[in-house]
């Protein structure tokens, strides 16, 4: 009945065709080019799945390589990255994501409603509409024959997994019910990805440069994608900030945070701190896949799972077999699927020029990182700053516009892409972002004075 009210308001307000709704979006990007009709999604995943997930480039390094048992999910995941929109809303299951029952399009949401907020709170109050349906659907199932549309549809996809339905009454039961159960939807993320290339132009090379000082593969340049799309104004709800969602806590460790300077949300300086941090990881976990998944789930965690699993018998256990082994409270949805999400990532920035059928500039300049010889008020450091074209304050974001007429002390990291005086700047090298973390660079000016001349 919600549904049917909800249905009814958007297409009297907005023009809404609820038809729209349950139309399948199996249309690929502009770089493979099929016949819509008669293809099936099992079709349409392989062809992706052969065109880039197989890197026939060689352009992904060489510990990024899909294990088998995480293609499924990495599959799923490309797809949501490459093919679908936030307009798209994915149903699929939450254990086996290759099993994907409907691609809901909510494209006459966007065109008619221009609040992004409340554009998606009408999908997300249209999507409970249609996993009740679903679950409806699932029901009729268990309990015999169903050719309702969304049975058919529930049917199709069990047979595009290989997955076999019980014959026993009771075992039919307990089979789509935990199907049921299982259910999940997951929002398209083609545009955010768009955006991430956006809001990394103008750093890319600065960016590269800091993966060449670290001797770290650029690939791990997606994790800044799947945190925050490389937006440097990013904040969640728990106060992770910045393009690599530092929080607090961790970032005290390698950033300065007060209420004049946080580093964390510089994207020069965030990624430094980022390297600093993966590398540890490494050195922790001994494996890039364990080092990966330890930003997002901590390094802790994963060594309690990987210590449970050699108590087990296994002798080098990583995120495959803790995701089929591994059972603990905070080892769940997001923390299983972090390394799979940042694989299809990692396939999708290798080749988004032919995924996205654009030619992204690379050679965008170098930004040079200078230090603070002198106690200066922001309302006299801004002017000072210069860029040939970067906003100066998006340059360095990380200093705060509330307190204008504070000075900031000597040892400010400040970053400009055109040669500041000497008199007041000690300009570093970039290797020196890899000898200390950026809350450390103030030292190198501890010893040096600021000149008036």
């Amino acid at each position: 009945m919600g549904k049917l009210v909800l249905i009814l308001f958007t297409n009297l307000v907005f023009g809404f065709n609820p038809q729209n709704i349950f139309q399948d979006d199996l249309t690929l990007t502009d770089s493979l080019t099929m016949k819509k009709s008669g293809i099936k999604k099992s079709n349409t995943t392989e062809v992706v799945f052969k065109s880039y997930l197989q890197d026939p480039k060689n352009r992904v390094f060489k510990d990024f390589k899909i294990p088998n048992a995480l293609k499924k999910r990495v599959e799923f995941w490309f797809r949501v990255y490459t093919q679908y929109e936030s307009h798209n809303s994915v149903v699929h299951d939450i254990e086996n994501l290759g099993l994907i029952y409907d691609v809901i399009d909510f494209s006459d949401f966007k065109k008619t409603v221009l609040n992004k907020n409340t554009r998606y709170s009408l999908q997300n109050k249209a999507m409970r509409g249609v996993i009740a349906d679903y679950k409806k659907a699932f029901k009729k199932l268990s309990k015999g024959n169903c050719r309702e549309k969304k049975c058919m549809q529930i049917l199709e996809a069990i047979k595009d997994v290989n997955f076999t339905i019980p014959k026993n009454k009771r075992k039919r039961l307990q089979f789509f019910s935990n199907l049921s159960k299982n259910l999940r939807t997951q929002t398209g993320q083609k545009d955010h990805i768009l955006t991430g290339l956006k809001n990394l132009s103008g750093y890319q090379e600065t960016v590269e440069k800091l993966f060449q000082e670290f001797d770290l593969p650029h690939d791990l340049l997606a994790i800044s994608f799947l945190e925050s799309s490389f937006n440097i104004h990013a904040k969640s709800k728990v106060g992770a900030t910045g393009p690599w969602q530092f929080m607090r806590i961790i970032g005290k460790h390698f950033f300065v945070q007060n209420k004049f300077v946080d580093q964390r949300k510089s994207a020069v300086l965030s990624t430094s701190g980022a390297l600093h941090l993966l590398k540890q990881n490494l050195q922790v976990m001994d494996r890039w896949d364990l080092a990966v998944n330890a930003y997002n789930s901590g390094t802790g965690l994963l060594r309690r799972g990987v210590k449970s699993l050699k108590r087990r018998g296994f002798s080098d256990p990583g995120v495959p077999e803790l995701i089929k082994h591994f059972k603990h409270g905070n080892w769940g949805f997001a923390a299983k699927n972090f390394y799979s999400e940042f694989l299809a990532l990692v396939y999708t920035l290798a080749y988004k020029n032919e995924i996205y059928n654009k030619q992204f500039i690379e050679k965008d300049g170098l930004i040079d990182v200078y230090v603070t010889k002198c106690r200066i008020p922001l309302l006299k450091l801004l002017p000072s700053l210069k860029s040939s074209k970067h906003n100066i304050m998006a340059l360095n974001n990380h200093l705060s516009r509330r307190y204008r007429r504070s000075s900031f002390p000597k040892g400010t990291v400040v970053l400009s892409d055109v040669k500041l005086t000497e008199r007041k700047y000690l300009k570093l090298d970039h290797k020196y972002l890899r000898k200390r973390y950026p809350k450390n660079l103030r030292r190198y000016v501890s010893n040096q004075s600021c000149s008036s001349k």
